[in-house]
C-alpha cells in the first residue's frame, strides 16, 4: 500500500486560535528576516484536485474527487516560506501533493488457509476469497470486497479447529497477532501495520466463560471514515443491549432488528459531552447541538425516561444539565436547555480540555451518590443498578489539561467496574466516542471507549451530517411511521423526506388546463388543503395528489360548510376567504414511509406527545397557550422552487412570523390594500378572527406566499416535531415573479422587491377544529376538549 500520513481535516470555520497560530508564524518569519516567508500559491497545486483558502495565503484545504484522497495530507500551511503539514513533527516541506486512490490494506498474516489474490494493495471493488486448511473451519466471510471507504466488506475471516477454551479471535487485515494458544488466562497482543491506525482493543483476554475480553481491533487508513449505515447499526446494536439489560424480562429473538428499545422501567443515565472549543466552530457546533437534540427525540419517542447529563466543554467544563436535576428525565427540559446554548459561551476560553469535560460527568456522578445517600437510599442506585451511558462528541484534540483516559479508569472505578472476576459489572458502563473530521487521533480516542465483544464504541465520521444520518437510521420506522410531524432533517435527505407531509393537489378543468394548490397529510387517509382551490362543479375524480413520488387518487371532497366565496358580492366584494379550509378524502389509504408522513394537527393525542406533555392532562387550550403564545411567533412554509444553475426542482422553507401582539393591528389593516377589496370600508369585514397574519418587514422581513402555495401548511417546528397552524388562503400582494417553481433564492433575495404591504393570511387551525373533529373522527387522531 502507498505510504500515507495521518492528515488533519480543515473546518470551514477556521478555528481562532489557530488563525492566530498561522499569521503569528508567518509575521514572525517576516519580522525576523526571512525572505522566503511567503508562500507561493502555486507550490500548493495538487495533481488531481483543487484547493480553497481556509486562511487566505496562510492555510488551504485540498478537495480530491470520489474515490481519492489528497496526499501527504488534506491541509497545508505556510510556514517560513514553505507549504508544510502540521501534524508532521519535523515540519518537512511538501513538495508534491496528489489526489490518491483509496485502496484497501493487505492481509499481513492469514492464519490455517489461503487466499487470494496476494496483493501489495487492492483497488475500490477488487475482491479477496479465503480457504482453510483440513481440518479447519471458516468462520466469517470468505470473500470480501474493498469499499469506496477503504474498508473491507463483511466480517474477519478465521479458519480455528476449535481446540481452545476460546475460539480463534482471528487477525483482521492490516494487523499481526502475537499468541496462538487459547486457554483460560492465554493473552493476544494485536499491531497494525505502520501506516494504519488500531481501533478496538490492543490487547484481548481468554476467559473462564469462553469468550475473549474487549472487542475486536480494527486496522484503518488515515482516509478512512464510517458510514451512517454503519454508525446507525453498530451504535444501536450496541445501545439496544444496554437499554435491554436493564430489563431482566426482555427476551429479544436472534432475527429482530436492533433499535432503541428501552424499558421504561430501567435505569439509565445518558451523559452528552460536546466538545465546544474553537477547533470546532461555531457552524459545527450548532449541527452537533442539533445531532444530540435528535437522538434525546428518539430515545424519549420509545416513553423512555433516563436522566440526562449534558456537559459542554473548551478550556473549561459547563454543565447545561445534571442528572440530579429534577427535570432531568424530561426530553423536552433537556432539548431546551440544550437549544439556549451558545458557541460563544466558550469565547473566551477557547482551549480543548477533554479531560475536563469527563471529571465533569464523574463529579455529577459523585454528587448523585451523595444525593441518593442523603435520601436513605441503601444500597445506592447509582452504583449498584443503574447503567450509564457516555456519548463523547469530539474532534479527538485536546491542547491542555492532558491525558483524558485516566478520568474514565477513576469512572470505572467508582462504579465497582472490574474490581470481582466474579462479576465484572461491565455492562453497567458504555463509553461512545464519535470523532467528527480528519482531525481525529484514533489512537487517542480509542483509549477513552469502552471495548465490549461483538459491540463498536468508535466511530470516526467525515462531516456533522454523517451523525445526522445516522442519527435518523435509528428509529424503528415501522413504529416511527405513526407518530406525526417526524421528518429526515440532514441536508442530503430528499425534498420529500424533509417535508414527507406536503402534498401537491392537481386539478384537470376541461377548456382551462390544470390548476394546482398545496396540501398537507394529516392521517393515512385524508389531505388538509384550501377550499378556494376548487370550484362548486368540481369533481372528485378530477383532482389527483401526489404524496411523496407516488400519485393518489381521491374519492371525495368535502369544503367547510360555512365557507361561502361570494358572500359578500352584494356589497362589492367579489371575494370572502373566511373557513378557507377543505378535506380530500383518498381513494385507499397511503402507506406511510419516509416520504409520506403526517404533519401533526394542534388539540391531538400525537401533538401532546410531540410537544412531550402529559397525557390525558393535557388539554386544547394548553396547546394553544404553548404554539400560539403572545407576540410574534416564528413559523414556516414550504414552497416549490427551482435551482438556478442546475434547473433542478426541489423545495425551500421560509421563515415567517405571525403577529399575534400590537403588530397585528396593523398586519390585518393591510388587507384593505388588496386588488379585491377596494371596496372594503372596514378590515373586520374581510380578516375575521379565523385568520392569522403574516407578511411585512416588521420585526424583520418575512417572504411571501406565491399562488400554487395555496393550502399548504403553515407550520411551527417544536422539538423537533412540525406541527400545522394555518392554512395557506390569500394574500394583499403578488409578489412572485413567475408561478412557481421560482429560483431557490434565500428570504433576503426572494423577498428584497415587496412592498411592506405584502400580507399573508390563513386560517387558524384552532378556529376550525370542531368541524375537524367532526370529519377526522374515524381516523384515530384522538382530539383532545
Amino acid at each position: 500500500m502507498e505510504e500515507t500520513k495521518d492528515q488533519p481535516k480543515g473546518e470551514p470555520e477556521m478555528q481562532l486560535h489557530d488563525q492566530l497560530f498561522y499569521i503569528f508564524l508567518a509575521l514572525g518569519a517576516f519580522f525576523t528576516g526571512v525572505a522566503d516567508a511567503v508562500c507561493d500559491p502555486k507550490a500548493a497545486i495538487i495533481l488531481g484536485g483543487n484547493f480553497t483558502w481556509l486562511v487566505e495565503g496562510i492555510q488551504l484545504k485540498y478537495e480530491c474527487p470520489d474515490g481519492k484522497y489528497p496526499y501527504p495530507a488534506e491541509v497545508l500551511s505556510c510556514y517560513r516560506g514553505s507549504w508544510i503539514n502540521m501534524q508532521d513533527s519535523l515540519k518537512k516541506p511538501v513538495r508534491r501533493s496528489q489526489c490518491r486512490d483509496i485502496r484497501c490494506p493487505r492481509p499481513l498474516e492469514f492464519e490455517n488457509g489461503l487466499y487470494e489474490p496476494r496483493q501489495p494493495y487492492y483497488n475500490i471493488s477488487q475482491e479477496l476469497t479465503f480457504e482453510c486448511y483440513q481440518g479447519y473451519t471458516l468462520r466469517g466471510s470468505q470473500n470480501r470486497t474493498c469499499l469506496p471507504n477503504g474498508k473491507w466488506s463483511g466480517q474477519t475471516t478465521i479458519c480455528d479447529d476449535g481446540a481452545g477454551r476460546c475460539p480463534n479471535p482471528g487477525v483482521p487485515i492490516g494487523a499481526r497477532k502475537d499468541g496462538t494458544r487459547y486457554r483460560i488466562e492465554d493473552r493476544v497482543r494485536y499491531y497494525c501495520d505502520n501506516k494504519l491506525a488500531l481501533m478496538g482493543s490492543k490487547y484481548r483476554v481468554c476467559q473462564e466463560s469462553g469468550a475473549w475480553t474487549g472487542s475486536e481491533p480494527e486496522c484503518r487508513s488515515p482516509f478512512t471514515y464510517d458510514t451512517p449505515e454503519e454508525v446507525s447499526s453498530k451504535f444501536i446494536g450496541s445501545l439496544t443491549e444496554v437499554a435491554e439489560s436493564s430489563d431482566p424480562d426482555k427476551i429479544v429473538s436472534d432475527t429482530e432488528k436492533r433499535r432503541i428499545k428501552i424499558s421504561p422501567g430501567g435505569s439509565m443515565n445518558i451523559y452528552i459531552v460536546l466538545d465546544a472549543s474553537q477547533s470546532v466552530g461555531k457552524q459545527k457546533f450548532n449541527e452537533a447541538k442539533d445531532v444530540i437534540s435528535k437522538l434525546i427525540e428518539k430515545v424519549s419517542s420509545y416513553d423512555v425516561t433516563p436522566n440526562y447529563g449534558i456537559i459542554t466543554f473548551a478550556t473549561n467544563p459547563k454543565v447545561i444539565v445534571s442528572t440530579t436535576d429534577p427535570d432531568s428525565s424530561k426530553a423536552f427540559f433537556v432539548i431546551d436547555e440544550l437549544e439556549k446554548l451558545q458557541h460563544a459561551d466558550h469565547l473566551l476560553k477557547p482551549g480543548t480540555n477533554l479531560k475536563a469535560g469527563l471529571t465533569s460527568v464523574y463529579e455529577m456522578m459523585v454528587n448523585q451518590q451523595e444525593d441518593e445517600r442523603h435520601r436513605g437510599l441503601d444500597p445506592l442506585p447509582i452504583i449498584s443498578t443503574t447503567r450509564h451511558v457516555i456519548i463523547l462528541l469530539t474532534d479527538g484534540n485536546y491542547n491542555m489539561g492532558g491525558d483524558p483516559s485516566p478520568v474514565i479508569r477513576q469512572i470505572r472505578e467508582f462504579l465497582h467496574i472490574g474490581r470481582n472476576r466474579a462479576e465484572h459489572r461491565e455492562d453497567y458502563l458504555d463509553v461512545y466516542v464519535f470523532g467528527i473530521g480528519n482531525l481525529v487521533n484514533i489512537e487517542k480516542v480509542n483509549e477513552l471507549a469502552s471495548k465490549k465483544n461483538g459491540e463498536q464504541h468508535i466511530f470516526k465520521l467525515k462531516e456533522i451530517e454523517d451523525l445526522q444520518k445516522a442519527f435518523d437510521e435509528m428509529i424503528d420506522e415501522s413504529e416511527a411511521f405513526s407518530m406525526c410531524g417526524l421528518a429526515k432533517e440532514y441536508e442530503s435527505a430528499d425534498n420529500e423526506e424533509k417535508n414527507p407531509w406536503l402534498v401537491s393537489i392537481s386539478i384537470l378543468r376541461s377548456g382551462r388546463g390544470t390548476e394546482a394548490c398545496k396540501g398537507a397529510l394529516v392521517s393515512e387517509k385524508y389531505i388538509l388543503t384550501a377550499a378556494h382551490c376548487f370550484t362548486i362543479d368540481d369533481r372528485a375524480d378530477q383532482i389527483t395528489v401526489k404524496i411523496g413520488k407516488k400519485n393518489m387518487e381521491v374519492a371525495s371532497l368535502k369544503s367547510h360548510p360555512q365557507y361561502t366565496v361570494g358572500k359578500l358580492r352584494n356589497l362589492g366584494i367579489p371575494e370572502f376567504y373566511d373557513y378557507d379550509v377543505a378535506l380530500l378524502e383518498l381513494k385507499e389509504k397511503i402507506t406511510l414511509n419516509s416520504q409520506a408522513r403526517a404533519i401533526c394537527l394542534p388539540c391531538t393525542a400525537g401533538t401532546t406527545r410531540a410537544l412531550r406533555r402529559p397525557h390525558p392532562q393535557t388539554t386544547c387550550r394548553d396547546h394553544e397557550e404553548e404554539l400560539m403564545a403572545v407576540g410574534i411567533v416564528k413559523a414556516l412554509f414550504v414552497t416549490p422552487c427551482r435551482d438556478k444553475y442546475t434547473s433542478t426542482r426541489g423545495l425551500r422553507r421560509r421563515t415567517v412570523r405571525i403577529k399575534n401582539n400590537d403588530k397585528k393591528q396593523s398586519c390585518e389593516a393591510d388587507a384593505i390594500k388588496a386588488k379585491q377589496y377596494e371596496n372594503v370600508t372596514d378590515v373586520s369585514q374581510v380578516v375575521t378572527e379565523r385568520f392569522l397574519c403574516t407578511g411585512g418587514t416588521e420585526p424583520e422581513v418575512d417572504p411571501n406566499t406565491c399562488k400554487g402555495d395555496s393550502g399548504g401548511p403553515l407550520i411551527i417546528a417544536k422539538r423537533m416535531r412540525y406541527i400545522q397552524v394555518g392554512v395557506i388562503s390569500w394574500g394583499v400582494v403578488e409578489v412572485c415573479k413567475s408561478t412557481p417553481p421560482m429560483e431557490c433564492q434565500s428570504d433576503k433575495e426572494f423577498q428584497e422587491h415587496a412592498p411592506s404591504h405584502a400580507r399573508d393570511f390563513h386560517i387558524s387551525i384552532f378556529k376550525v377544529l370542531p368541524w375537524l373533529r367532526e370529519e377526522l373522527r374515524d381516523e384515530g387522531l384522538d382530539f383532545l376538549n
